[in-house]
């Protein structure tokens, strides 16, 4: 399916879900935030949440430094 992550255009072939996306991504989803559309998606609802054809996915990941 085409969405746009991080404002640039991604071809996912998974399952649909913010999850598969993420590993997908190699993401470190310990440290990650993420909207779907302009709305924010808990970690908790990543697993059951399908994404569809077009959507706009912004991924944070928080890096820690000192």
């Amino acid at each position: 399916m085409k969405l746009t992550v991080n404002g640039e255009p991604h071809e996912h072939h998974g399952s649909g879900s913010i999850d598969a996306l993420l590993d997908d991504l190699d993401a470190k989803k310990e440290h990650t935030a993420l909207m779907v559309n302009g709305e924010v998606v808990p970690s908790t609802d990543w697993n059951s949440t399908l994404l569809n054809e077009n959507d706009t996915v912004e991924i944070l990941v928080f890096v820690g430094g000192g």
